[in-house]
This record gives structure tokens, C-alpha cells and sequence, in this order.
């Protein structure tokens, strides 16, 4: 390929909204060609020559970060596990690796197929195209996954750079700070683990699902001896507070109501640690008009 039609890169990408870098093709050797989503990240600067292209990249989504990304062929190995049925020469892998690490820069990890060329015959096979970013790409975009596609003519499988989003599925259930600071939390977890172990053919999944049956019946328990107890503490505290007033309270009236009042405030530390609790999942996922307000602006100055 020596020339660039803007159109084969639309039918490629699926659409109009793309940005890219190349290294046209010279002589027997093929070119090279970057695809990627502008909102994804902006690009500030790009270099490139006959076997490389490098770019300069300014912020990844809502991070202020920069850094630099590499790709391509480097027709070298890093180590003899990644060359099969070829001469593998250590001084070219010492060297490699020595401008790798010298410039502190981080392998992507690829998944897919294990090498990244073969010959036209498919007996000898090697990595030569990998992934390098910065420090600053790395911590800016900590999830970053490399894999190697599946080949056509090439003789080099094609090699993408994606966000890999890790989702472990839902927790088996809800787990609140102040469950920790109860009293009896400990041992009906430690009881109840002990009557589901001694239950035969029960798998840990299982095991986990009854805990939180039983888990949930102490908690809604829990909760409602609590409310009631703190009506009750509230009256006591309310009627000895008439006495008090009047004078005619004796001491050992004004420490029960001491003791009342520290009660009091255990109780309602528990509610309000899970409302507290509560209320930052809930930001987490609607977040609030300032947050809206500050992505927008950030979205408007990435697409400027």
C-alpha cells in the first residue's frame, strides 16, 4: 500500500468518527496503520517512519495523564520462549530489553494467539509485535489488554489495544460497615458457617447463598430490636429530663440517664454509618448536578 484513501479506512473502522496514524508500505515491506476512537483519547503528537509509528497522547477519557504508546514490528524477541523452529540470539533479546527497561517502559500483556508471525509455510513462528506504553499510560489506564487476531494474508497477525473492564459478577450479598461493630456479628457468622459445614454436598456457592439468608434475618432482627430500644431510651431520657429540670432528680437518676444517653448514641451510630453507607453507593452510580456538570465541561474541552 502506498497511498491512503480516507474511504478504505472509514469501511474499516464502520464510521466517520476515527482518528489515525500510518507508516505507508516501501518496497516489499507492508505499512502500518492505528486506528482509534477520538473520545477515547486525544492525540498531540505522531511520529513515524519507514518501520514505526509513535504517538503522543494527552489525556485518557476523564484522566489528566500523558504518555506515550508503541507498536508495531520490532522483528526482535524479548526471550527464546517466544521464537519456535527460529535462531534465537541473545545479544539482540539483551539489547531489546535493555531498551525497554532503560526507558522505563511496560509490556502490554497480549492474549489470543501466542505469536505474532510465521512463515508461508507455518513451521516457524515468532512474537515481533507487541505493545509498549509509559508509566504514566499504564497508571492513567490500569486495565489495558492487548490481543492477537486472527491472521489473513499477512504473515503477521494484526494486534489490538483495548480497555479490558474485569466485571466479577454480582456480590453474593450486601456486606454494611456497621455490621462489623455489632456485638454478636462474629458469632452468628461463626455459627452459621459451623451448622452449613456440617450439612454434606454443599458447595461454597451454596454455603454463601444460605449465609446471607441467615445474615439477613439477623440484620432485619437486629435493626428492629434496635428501633425499639431507642424509643424506649428516648422516653426514659425525656421523662428523667422533666426531673432533672424540676431538681429533684437524685445522682443515681442522672447517671442512668448517662448511660441512656451513651446507648442512645451507639444505636443511632449504626444507622447512621449505613445511611452514610448507603448514600455514597448511591453517588457513586447517579452522582450529583455538580459531578454531571463537570464531566460535561471535561467532554467539551476533549472534543475541542
Amino acid at each position: 500500500m502506498t497511498r491512503l484513501r480516507i474511504a478504505r479506512l472509514r469501511s474499516i473502522w464502520g464510521n466517520h468518527n476515527f482518528d489515525f496514524a500510518l507508516s505507508l508500505a516501501r518496497g516489499f515491506s507492508g505499512g502500518i496503520i492505528s486506528l482509534w476512537d477520538p473520545s477515547a483519547f486525544v492525540r498531540s503528537a505522531i511520529w513515524s517512519d519507514d518501520h514505526f509509528v509513535i504517538v503522543k497522547v494527552n489525556g485518557f477519557y476523564v484522566f489528566e495523564c500523558w504518555g506515550v504508546l508503541f507498536f508495531g514490528d520490532w522483528n526482535a524477541v524479548r526471550y527464546e520462549a517466544e521464537r519456535n523452529d527460529t535462531v534465537f540470539c541473545p545479544l539482540d533479546a539483551s539489547a531489546f530489553n535493555h531498551f525497554i527497561d532503560s526507558n522505563a517502559l511496560y509490556e502490554v500483556p497480549l492474549g489470543g494467539l501466542q505469536f505474532t508471525w510465521r512463515n508461508k509455510s507455518g513451521t516457524q513462528f515468532s512474537k515481533l509485535d507487541i505493545f509498549l506504553i509509559t508509566n504514566n499510560v499504564l497508571e492513567g489506564v490500569a486495565d489495558l489488554k492487548g490481543e492477537v487476531m486472527a491472521r489473513g494474508l499477512s504473515d503477521h497477525s494484526p494486534i489490538s489495544l483495548m480497555q479490558d473492564k474485569v466485571d466479577f459478577g454480582p456480590t453474593y450479598f450486601k456486606v454494611f460497615d456497621s455490621w462489623f461493630e455489632r456485638r454478636d456479628f462474629d458469632d452468628v457468622v461463626k455459627n452459621a458457617w459451623a451448622d452449613l459445614s456440617s450439612v454434606s454436598n454443599l458447595n461454597v456457592v451454596s454455603k454463601m447463598r444460605m449465609l446471607k439468608q441467615k445474615l439477613k434475618a439477623w440484620i432485619i432482627s437486629s435493626r428492629s430490636s434496635e428501633a425499639t430500644r431507642l424509643k424506649v431510651i428516648s422516653n426514659q431520657i425525656q421523662a428523667l429530663d422533666v426531673t432533672i429540670d424540676a431538681g429533684s432528680a437524685s445522682s443515681d437518676s442522672v447517671e442512668l440517664r448517662n448511660c441512656l444517653f451513651k446507648e442512645k448514641v451507639d444505636i443511632s451510630h449504626f444507622v447512621s454509618l449505613d445511611s452514610l453507607q448507603k448514600a455514597n453507593i448511591k453517588w457513586d452510580f447517579e452522582g450529583d448536578e455538580n459531578s454531571k456538570f463537570f464531566h460535561r465541561m471535561l467532554k467539551l474541552k476533549h472534543r475541542q
